[in-house]
């Protein structure tokens, strides 16, 4: 089963942020949602990913991260 994660912000690693979230308690699907007051928009963790951040598409946790990375599925302002 995956999990799910609320945030407030996508990067800047403090609390609430979805980079904050360490990466040895994520697995491939998990969801998230970052909610702030641009808008929100709906994250799916890809565990082999890889792919280099770049804020808001790819996010990637600050600790242990390996290839894993949130990549954003939706947007809705």
């Amino acid at each position: 089963m995956n999990n799910f994660y609320p945030a407030t912000a996508t990067i800047g690693g403090g609390s609430g942020a979805l980079d904050a979230i360490d990466g040895a308690l994520l697995t491939d699907g998990d969801g998230a949602i970052v909610i702030n007051a641009s808008g929100f928009g709906i994250y799916r963790l890809n565990a082999t990913s890889g792919a280099s951040e770049s804020d808001p598409d790819v996010v990637s946790p600050d600790t242990n991260a390996g290839d894993k990375r949130w990549l954003l599925l939706s947007v809705l302002t």
